[in-house]
């Protein structure tokens, strides 16, 4: 099944300003979302066929980016109620 790039900002619009804040100025954010897009794009390879990897590796790499997108989502809201964005 092909899944589409998972967009933080299109996931979360109401955290835009939050998100865009973080990536200009969170080292700790930015490291986290460089290791998301990491992933997403292994993903987005492995469902248009241009990377191989069994199901079980594919699912562990899903799982992976799921704790990445709720580490990424929790900061991305504590720092809308702190900037009051």
């Amino acid at each position: 099944m092909r899944t589409p790039h998972q967009n933080l900002t299109d996931s979360f619009p109401h955290l835009k300003e939050a998100f865009h804040h973080l990536k200009t100025h969170d080292h700790h954010f930015q490291h986290v979302l460089k290791q998301y897009e990491e992933l997403d794009s292994l993903v987005h390879k492995i469902d248009h066929e241009q990377e191989a990897m069994t199901d079980l590796e594919l699912e562990k790499v899903k799982k992976e980016r799921v704790v990445l997108k709720d580490t990424l989502y929790t900061l991305m809201v504590k720092c809308k109620s702190e900037l009051s964005l």
